[in-house]
C-alpha cells in the first residue's frame, strides 16, 4: 500500500467506519486527516457505552462539525436523545444533506419517550436502506422520495397498518422488510401482488396483532414470532424459507389454525417452527385436561396430518418451554417430509415429556413410519442422554437408513 498515491489512499480510507479511519490516523501522519473524509460515520452502542453519554455526544458532534467529505454513505447511531434531540436532528439533516443511503437510529436508550422523526428525515431520496428503533414517525400518506429504498426495518416504532400500505405502494424496490414490537399494528395487509422484488418480510413481537394477509408471489423468506394470530395467505408461491415461531398461548391454540398454516407452506424447502407449533398440531390438550381419548381418534389426529412437504429439504425445530412435544410429534411431522435431507433440534434445555399415551401407543407406533431415504444430516443441540432424547436419536438411526452425520 506505501506505494499508492495518497488521493488513492484516502479515498480506500474513507470506505472505513470512522473508529478506524482515527486509527489510521494515529499509525501514520500520512492519514491524520483521512477521517473527515470517512463516508461511514458509525456509533453504535460501544460507543456511547464506553464513553458515557456526554462525551460521546460531543464528540459526535466535533465528527459533524469537522467532516470535510462531499458525502456520508452510512450514518448508524445508539444515544439515548433526551434533552439533545436538536442536536440528534442536526446529526441526521447533515447526513441527509450529504446524500446518506444507509440511516440507522438506535434509540432504545431513551428515558422517558420514543424519538420523534418528522417527514423531512424520512422522505429522503437517497435512501437505500433504513432501520429505526423506539422511534415515533410522521409517514406521509403522499410519500414521493423513498423510490431508493430496499431495505426497511423498524423495531418498537408507533406505526399503523396504514402506513405499513403506503410504504408498500411508494416504495416500489423494497426487497426486506422487518417489523418487531410495532404494538399499533392490530390488521396487517401485505399487498405486494405488483412488487416482484419483495424478498424477505419478518413479522415479530406485535403485541396486539390479530390479523395477517400476505399477497406477495415474488417473497421468498417469511419469518413470524408471537402470539398466533389468523394467517391468511392469497399468494405465496414462490416461498422457499418459513420460520413460525409461536409464544405460548393464554389458552388453547385451536389445531386446525396451526395445520392451515403450514398446509399453506407446504411448498417451503426450508421450515424452522418451535414445539408449540408441532404441539398444536396434535390433541395434547385432552390429556392436559384428563379427558381419556379414543385411542383411534387420536391416532388420526397425529398420523392423519393434511399436508406433505414434498419440497422440504432442511427442517428446524426449537424447543419452547415447557414442552408436551415428543418424539412421536416430531417422527410424525417428518412422515409428511419425504424428501427432507437435514434436521437440526436446538433441545434448548427442555425435556420431552413421558406421557401415558407415548408409553401405551405412541412409541410402538414409530415402527410404521416411512424410512428417511433421503436424510444425510441431523444435529441435536443441548444432548443430555436423557432416556427421551436417547429415542429421538434411536429413530433417527433406524430411519435414516443413508444418514451420514448425526451430531450430538
Amino acid at each position: 500500500m506505501s506505494d499508492l498515491p495518497d488521493d488513492v489512499l484516502e479515498r480506500i480510507f474513507t470506505l472505513l467506519p470512522v473508529k478506524q479511519a482515527v486509527r489510521a490516523g494515529v499509525v501514520s501522519t500520512r492519514f491524520k486527516r483521512v477521517w473527515l473524509f470517512s463516508r461511514k460515520l458509525h456509533f453504535g452502542r460501544w460507543f456511547t457505552t464506553q464513553k458515557g453519554i456526554l462525551e460521546a455526544m460531543s464528540a459526535i458532534d466535533h465528527v459533524f462539525r469537522a467532516h470535510a467529505g462531499p458525502q456520508i454513505q452510512s450514518f448508524k447511531l445508539y444515544i439515548d436523545p433526551t434533552d439533545i434531540e436538536p442536536m440528534v436532528r442536526k446529526w441526521i439533516e447533515i447526513s441527509i444533506s450529504k446524500g446518506v443511503e444507509e440511516l440507522e437510529l438506535n434509540f432504545v436508550a431513551a428515558r422517558i419517550e420514543r424519538f420523534q422523526l418528522s417527514r423531512d428525515l424520512i422522505d429522503v431520496e437517497s435512501l437505500r436502506v433504513l432501520k429505526l428503533t423506539f422511534c415515533e414517525i410522521d409517514f406521509p400518506p403522499d410519500l414521493t422520495r423513498l423510490h431508493l429504498l430496499d431495505t426497511l426495518i423498524l423495531k418498537k416504532v408507533e406505526i399503523t397498518s396504514d402506513m405499513i400500505e403506503t410504504l408498500i405502494l411508494n416504495c416500489t424496490l423494497l426487497e426486506t422488510l422487518e417489523l418487531v414490537h410495532c404494538d399499533a399494528i392490530h390488521q396487517l395487509t401485505l399487498s405486494a401482488r405488483n412488487h416482484k422484488r419483495l424478498k424477505v418480510f419478518k413479522l415479530g413481537d406485535c403485541s396486539d396483532l390479530s390479523l395477517v394477509e400476505i399477497d406477495a408471489p415474488g417473497l421468498r423468506s417469511f419469518h413470524f414470532y408471537g402470539q398466533a394470530p389468523l394467517f391468511l395467505f392469497e399468494d405465496i408461491s414462490q416461498l422457499k424459507d418459513a420460520a413460525i415461531n409461536f409464544v405460548p398461548p393464554k389458552g388453547f391454540m385451536r389445531h386446525s389454525s396451526v395445520r392451515n398454516i403450514l398446509d399453506d407452506l407446504a411448498n417451503v424447502s426450508v421450515l424452522t417452527v418451535n414445539s408449540i407449533v408441532l404441539e398444536s398440531l396434535h390433541n395434547h390438550n385432552v390429556w392436559i385436561q384428563g379427558i381419556s381419548p379414543n385411542y383411534e381418534d387420536l391416532k388420526h389426529n397425529t398420523r392423519g396430518l393434511p399436508f406433505s412437504y414434498r419440497n422440504l429439504k432442511e427442517f428446524q425445530l426449537i424447543m419452547h418451554g415447557g414442552v408436551y412435544c415428543n418424539t412421536y410429534d416430531i417422527a410424525a411431522f417428518l412422515n409428511s417430509c419425504p424428501f427432507v435431507e437435514q434436521v437440526f433440534i436446538d433441545l434448548n434445555e427442555c425435556s420431552f415429556e413421558g406421557s401415558i399415551y407415548w408409553e401405551l401407543h405412541q412409541k410402538q407406533e414409530l415402527e410404521s413410519f416411512r424410512f428417511l431415504c433421503r436424510l444425510k444430516f441431523v444435529k441435536v443441540k443441548g444432548f443430555r442422554f436423557h432416556q427421551h432424547e436417547l429415542e429421538l436419536v434411536k429413530f433417527f438411526l433406524q430411519k435414516g437408513i443413508n444418514l451420514e452425520t448425526l451430531a450430538l
